[in-house]
């Protein structure tokens, strides 16, 4: 099933999507692009119960009785700037099922007409599968290597 993320999830939210970051995207990422990521995590737990509360970010999941199986997130009204699946689940649909929920709830609004995101490396098979299309090269910022990506609506 997947839901908004409560507040008592969050913790275990973001340590899912740390410890897949861990595992498979900060190997292509320099000690400073590590560092970066790590720092969003933790600015996201501590301001993402208010904000979350607002149409500016949100973040979802993907529960299996009471475990957290996956993770996505959003920020503006379509840009996706989180989606993890924890490593025993890749390659099980999951992802795509958060993307067809989150498409759906984005869909909702008029003014969306693409959905972005900036994919690692790792993940950019993954997007190009769910029909995304790379809208410029690949790019670094502070440590984060990135492709720009986007999905048509």
């Amino acid at each position: 099933m997947i839901k908004e993320v409560a507040d008592k999830d969050l913790t275990r939210a973001i340590d899912l999507v740390n410890d897949v970051f861990a595992e498979f995207i900060a190997v292509d990422y320099s000690e400073q692009g590590k560092s970066t990521f790590e720092s969003y995590l933790n600015e996201k737990l501590d301001k993402v119960a208010s904000s979350l509360k607002s149409e500016h970010k949100k973040m979802w999941a993907y529960y299996q009785e009471d475990e957290i199986l996956g993770v996505i997130a959003t920020q503006g009204i379509s840009h996706i700037s989180l989606m993890f699946v924890d490593k025993r689940h890749h390659g099980t649909g999951i992802a795509r099922q958060m993307f067809n929920f989150v498409l759906e709830e984005l869909a909702k609004n008029k003014n969306v007409t693409q959905i972005t995101v900036n994919s690692s490396p790792y993940a950019t098979k993954i997007y190009e599968n769910l029909g995304f299309v790379k809208t410029s090269e690949q790019q670094e910022k502070d440590g984060i290597i990135y492709l720009p990506m986007a999905y048509p609506i």
